[in-house]
């Protein structure tokens, strides 16, 4: 019994599952008469809503790529975001500790990244501007909405 029970409420689940679907081949509208309203919504989005907060393990994963980021694109016009490194997450010492060692495993990566941002005007003037030079700089990351994030080593 129980099994004809079940089997009847797949059948019927599955059947009215492919009702619009015949519907809307043979042109019946099968929504007539029914309307819904939405609130309106504002459709502007933080493009940092969501996204991860900056932690030293962020920054040391990012250290040995940051060389090979590609800066060209990068214009005055580019939303360019400098974190300082005294303003991370995570615990100062042990991710200190970790990002100096992956600096100094990456140095030949180090004095590319450098070159690159030395290469780029907006970049650089947007360090300038705010007291850095790119020697100061330990990480570069882009976003997926074209903004570049800029990660400067401030611990003196």
């Amino acid at each position: 019994m129980k099994k004809t029970i079940l089997a009847t409420t797949v059948a019927t689940l599955l059947a009215a599952a492919a009702l619009p679907v015949l519907a809307q081949d043979v042109g019946v509208d099968v929504g007539a008469g029914v309307t819904v309203e939405t609130p309106a919504v504002d459709a502007a989005v933080d493009a940092t809503a969501g996204a991860m907060t900056d932690t030293y393990d962020a920054v040391t994963s990012s250290i040995a790529g940051s060389a090979a980021v590609d800066l060209a694109a990068v214009t005055e016009e580019t939303q360019v975001s400098i974190v300082l490194l005294s303003s991370l997450e995570g615990d100062a010492a042990a991710g200190g500790t970790a990002l100096d060692e992956a600096l100094s495993a990456n140095a030949e990566g180090m004095t590319s990244l450098h070159a690159n941002i030395d290469g780029n005007a907006a970049i650089k003037a947007k360090l300038e501007a705010e007291g850095y030079a790119s020697s100061d700089v330990v990480a570069v990351k882009t976003n997926a909405d074209s903004s570049v994030t800029v990660y400067v080593d401030d611990r003196g």
